[in-house]
């Protein structure tokens, strides 16, 4: 399907070097489900396990899940993949998805084993002609994905420990975390930067609105980065914070090195396999929320009757139908829900969902391969789009606007769209915010939008619309 993927004799080769860091599963692997009678609540618990290596916490309202002690570690960047587990170092240049479907071949079948992490916006470029910018001084690895072969799951009926026996014997904690004193909170002295400024925002979506005009694309995600200093030590009491503010269906903390995280409050499912079957769930038109009920009606009012968001939602739902229609089905992918409302605490959105039925000579790497980056957040048609980003952005979007999640090694998986989303490295911590640029647009609107969709953000750094960049307006 993809002129560009290895050929069987290289995967093969890459298969082999997989298991001498990490073998094969055992054939008669099990998976044990054990009910505990913690009384901590997600965040407690989450808060006392948050300094261990590779933790992660995929933070849903039903059913958060918490990861430490990886038996195996992936990262990508441009320079090649490193695999770390119990056979040693292994580095080697290889591209992200290729790994990814290696792994699927190395390491495959135990349901219980999980890959945990992020796929950031770039990995997906590699599949395409997509000049990206070049890795700044502490930016993100374009892959971080942990092989987690035992969780903690809290849901309705409390905590549950699940543990698959592939590798190593595993057995739930005898007492539940100690509980640690987390940091206070600071709120920053410095100033919040904007990339591209006010006025330079303005001045990308006029020039891209008249290049949909001349016939080069229907639309495209820009994005603004929204940076400051930040102390490594108050990235856990900051994602705290943000997740009060702004709650989230897909939220996530993912420790990526004792001094780095990324931080992620995103409402939008990018993709979701259950035994076959698969969801996307775009996400378009953003409204603020009213100060008032009245307010707030207006603001649906007007986000439901508006055209130019209609039409976006549009273009992205069929450019999500195209990308599942390379993987799944024939005639089984549909829309079956579309331009529904969604409110959350600091915006309103339109969204819809599409649905297909994976083709059973394609696996969860070839459904990777066939819809990263996501939709929403790239354009249409989705490559001139994404090389447009990178033309007017100028920088790595990374983690930001990738996806977030979960593969199991049997083929069911869950990824967010990392939308809402921060990463805190190198003394510093930056935001993303974006906005569907359509003939339609009006570069003082799509300015409004993207300061709607960073308010949590700003607001959960404590920093007031006086401290920010004065060269951007408030």
């Amino acid at each position: 399907m993809w002129s560009d993927r290895l050929a069987p004799s290289s995967r093969h080769a890459l298969v082999e070097r997989l298991r001498r860091i990490l073998p094969a599963p055992r054939p008669d692997a099990r998976t044990q489900t054990i009910s505990l009678t913690w009384k901590q609540t997600p965040v407690e618990a989450a808060s006392a396990l948050e300094r261990n290596p590779g933790f992660v916490w995929l933070d849903r309202p039903c059913d958060s899940n918490l990861f430490v002690d990886p038996i195996a570690r992936l990262t990508v960047r441009r320079d090649g993949v490193v695999v770390r587990g119990p056979g040693g170092i292994l580095r080697l240049p290889a591209r992200g998805f290729d790994l990814i479907e290696a792994i699927t071949e190395a390491w495959g079948g135990p349901g219980g084993a999980l890959l945990c992490g992020y796929l950031s916006y770039e990995l997906g470029c590699e599949l395409e002609d997509v000049d990206v910018p070049k890795p700044r001084a502490g930016d993100p690895p374009d892959l971080h994905l942990g092989l987690y072969d035992w969780r903690l799951e809290h849901g309705p009926e409390g905590w549950l420990f699940r543990g698959c026996n592939a590798w190593r014997p595993v057995a739930p904690p005898t007492d539940e975390p100690a509980s640690r004193p987390s940091a206070g909170f600071d709120e920053p002295a410095g100033a919040v930067s904007s990339a591209p400024d006010g006025d330079g925002f303005r001045a990308a979506v006029a020039r891209t609105v008249d290049r949909i005009y001349s016939g080069e694309l229907f639309q495209v995600n820009l994005c603004r980065r929204l940076e400051t200093p930040w102390p490594a030590a108050q990235l856990w009491p900051l994602y705290l914070r943000l997740r009060e503010i702004s709650p989230a269906s897909h939220g996530a903390f993912i420790r990526m090195g004792r001094r780095s995280a990324v931080l992620s409050v995103s409402p939008e499912l990018f993709l979701s396999v259950r035994q076959g079957q698969v969801r996307s769930c775009p996400i378009k038109g953003t409204r603020p929320r009213g100060a008032t009920p009245e307010a707030d009606a207006a603001f649906i009012d007007e986000l439901q009757s508006s055209e130019k968001d209609r039409a976006e939602l549009a273009m992205i739902v069929d450019v999500v139908r195209n990308d599942l229609g390379r993987v799944c089905c024939p005639g089984s992918v549909e829309v079956s829900r579309h331009a529904e409302l969604l409110s959350l605490p600091t915006v309103h959105h339109t969204y819809s969902e599409v649905t297909g039925r994976l083709r059973d000579d394609c696996g969860p790497a070839d459904l990777l391969r066939a819809c990263s980056p996501p939709a929403s957040i790239s354009g249409a048609p989705k490559i001139r789009a994404m090389q447009l980003a990178a033309l007017e952005e100028g920088y790595r979007r990374g983690p930001c606007m990738g996806s977030i999640g979960w593969m199991s090694l049997d083929g069911d998986m869950e990824f967010s769209v990392a939308i809402r989303t921060a990463v805190g490295a190198a003394g510093r911590i930056w935001y993303l915010a974006g906005c569907g640029i359509t003939a339609e647009s009006v570069p003082r609107d799509e300015l409004a939008e993207s300061a709607a969709k960073a308010a949590a953000f700003l607001q959960a750094l404590g920093v007031s619309a006086a401290a920010r960049d004065p060269r951007r307006p408030t």
